[in-house]
């Protein structure tokens, strides 16, 4: 939460460094890949102009793979000028890599799934699928849609569940070899149909009806993630549809989907192209995903942790509706989350205790904090963990506005290992007396942890602050990218407030880090990182 007077744009930009250099996401190598129904092989404007135009876009956007659907005998002609490889499979679906394929992988029909092992220049390989899955039946033109007929709906795309059941089950068989375990996985392509994680409760003024797309199942219960929702989590019909730029008036829907999976792989930034300066040549939305290439190590435990002031569940509209905060968090996957603004029994939202709530809807284990008496109930912070809580400590820390406690969870780990997860909301105000005098608290419980720990939440307080540098002593910082490191407000961030630290920095690393756009769930911007805990 913040005052209404910020703080000094001086303190904004005096940005120094509260962390041990260490490798972020952006010095690691990466992995561009798109993936993009071309229509009629681009050729819809014109066999020359519509193919140059596919290229252009291919090219602008510095796509290393591209899943290409409707390939139609334009590949070849698309991969010889930008200097890519090609590897067609029927005249459907292809796949055009600017590094070298090694192994055919491909599985199913060959005009509906293509497959290649591609190596990087660092020699780490990744498993590439273009696909193209079918339909039944017209719901996107105008006139054809009936929302309250769910089932007919449904119907028209159930044969694209029934094709990528079966895609699925022969590419898990064809990489069952164990020379395959660590081989990260993606699969990009036209669905032709809409994802579950889009057509949610809290998104029914955009799509008028909620639908359980069972198609947007097979992948993630595999273990896949959704590139584009992970990235952006917050449902937007408008920014997230790739069918249709070439025809407004159709229903607007996200169809072209990249899915990943494995240690390998993590995605850092998600594009949506759908605009060229002559005319786009598809009737898709092209969709880029860029990953940040990691080496597994088995030795170190990787949690997938998030920071999310989340303003009791109250938008930016200022609607309680923790379904929404529960659907943003899912999209995400987190191993431990730092939840403050948390409301337990307050009527203003309803009365519900709201950490409890959101670990039952994501599946974790949850803990509240107290701060003060409110409404009937109590107002405070919340810690969500994927892995078992052993204890619960509310750490009181000195008075300021408002009072004030850290939330620290002692979590078994499945590695053996043991970490306190530190959640902290500090004194909100410019004058710093209060915050700097519940660091000082908090610094001294930290220092007398015995196992390692994650310290995340609202600082209130920006980077060169004595406050951060106080409590990021002997820690790593998950850090942001320098342009995108702003927290709040969520709708147009002007300052970075949420942080996540680890400590002893010796064991901790922190490889990914990232500020997700979300500017209508709640007031601040959900922090995400990955951070790794190597062995003793």
């Amino acid at each position: 939460m913040r005052s209404s007077c910020p703080l000094s744009w001086l303190a904004l930009l005096l940005c120094l460094a509260v962390a041990p250099v260490q490798a972020f996401a952006d010095d690691l190598p990466s992995l561009r890949v798109m993936t993009w129904n071309i229509w009629h092989g681009g050729k819809e404007d014109g066999a020359e102009v519509g193919v140059q135009r596919v290229i252009d876009v291919i090219r602008q956007s510095q796509a290393d793979v591209i899943a290409m659907q409707e390939t139609y005998g334009s590949g070849e002609k698309i991969a010889e000028a930008l200097g890519y490889h090609f590897h067609p499979r029927g005249t459907n679906v292809s796949l055009i890599s600017r590094y070298p394929v090694v192994e055919d992988i491909s599985v199913f029909e060959p005009f509906k799934c293509v497959g290649a092992i591609v190596e990087l220049p660092t020699k780490q390989r990744v498993a590439c699928y273009s696909i193209w899955l079918p339909f039944a039946g017209e719901i996107w033109k105008p006139g054809t849609r009936d929302t309250s007929d769910t089932p007919k709906m449904l119907a028209v795309c159930q044969p694209s569940y029934d094709d990528l059941q079966a895609m699925w089950k022969q590419i898990e068989e064809r990489l069952s070899d164990a020379k395959y375990d660590d081989l990260p996985i993606i699969i990009a392509g036209d669905f032709n149909s809409m994802s579950n994680r889009d057509y949610i409760a809290s998104a029914k003024d955009d799509y008028q009806v909620v639908v359980n797309w069972p198609t947007s199942h097979v992948l993630p219960k595999a273990g896949f993630r959704d590139a584009w929702r992970e990235i952006r989590p917050e449902v937007d019909r408008q920014l997230d549809s790739t069918w249709t730029p070439r025809f407004p008036e159709q229903e607007q829907d996200r169809i072209d989907f990249i899915y990943y999976r494995g240690e390998g792989l993590q995605a850092t930034d998600v594009q949506r192209i759908n605009t060229h300066a002559q005319k786009f040549p598809s009737d898709h939305a092209a969709v880029v995903a860029r990953f940040a290439v990691m080496n597994p190590n088995a030795s170190a435990q990787r949690l997938r942790t998030v920071s999310y002031n989340i303003r009791h569940g109250a938008g930016n509209n200022g609607k309680v509706d923790l379904e929404k905060t529960a659907d943003l968090l899912h999209n995400l996957a987190p191993d431990i989350v730092g939840l403050q603004e948390v409301d337990n029994g307050v009527k203003r939202s309803g009365s519900v205790n709201q950490a409890e709530a959101l670990g039952k809807q994501l599946g974790m284990h949850a803990a509240f904090g107290k701060f003060m008496n409110l409404q009937g109930g109590s107002y405070g912070m919340g810690l969500l963990s994927r892995h078992p809580i052993e204890t619960v400590t509310e750490v009181k820390l000195p008075k300021g506005h408002e009072p004030r406690v850290a939330l620290a969870a002692r979590i078994a780990l499945p590695s053996g290992q043991t970490i306190v997860a530190v959640n902290v909301h500090f004194d909100w105000v410019d004058d710093d007396t209060y915050r700097y005098a519940q660091a000082e608290a908090l610094s001294k419980y930290l220092k007398g942890l015995d196992v390692p720990y994650i310290l995340l939440g609202d600082f209130n307080d920006v980077r060169d602050s004595r406050t951060l540098k106080l409590l990021s002593e002997n820690t790593i910082e998950a850090k942001k990218p320098e342009e995108r490191r702003l927290t709040w407000p969520s709708d147009k961030p002007e300052m970075e407030i949420d942080f996540i630290f680890a400590s002893p920095a010796a064991r901790w690393s922190a490889p990914v880090c990232r500020v997700l756009e979300a500017p209508e769930t709640s007031d601040h911007c959900p922090v995400f990182s990955i951070l790794e805990l190597g062995s003793p």
